[in-house]
């Protein structure tokens, strides 16, 4: 159990990287090969592991508010290219006019 909590230490690293380099792919794949890792774990554990745990719990927290970030970022980039879309529109129908 050690080694696979180890594994998915070394994995919430990589993925860690992956989303500060906005490489989403990548992200998605450690995610799967992860989760498994994850999921097996069970309620007892030694403080050695526990502690893992905490360090992955703690970098997840990093992840999610990078990835909120990077959708904030995103969301008001997708209004302002709707709003530059808008008004060409509005501009060709007032030249037609």
């Amino acid at each position: 159990m050690n080694d696979s909590l180890t594994r998915a230490l070394d994995l919430t690293h990589a993925l860690e990287a992956a989303v500060s380099q906005q490489d989403w792919p990548r992200a998605s794949a450690i995610v799967e090969e992860r989760s498994p890792l994850l999921m097996s774990l069970q309620p007892e554990q030694t403080p050695e592991a526990l502690e893992k745990i905490r360090a992955i719990q703690r970098i997840d927290a990093g992840i999610t508010e990078q990835t909120r970030v990077g959708m904030d970022r995103l969301a008001e980039r997708h209004g302002d290219a709707l709003r530059r879309i808008k008004s060409v529109s509005l501009y060709h129908t007032t030249g037609m006019l």
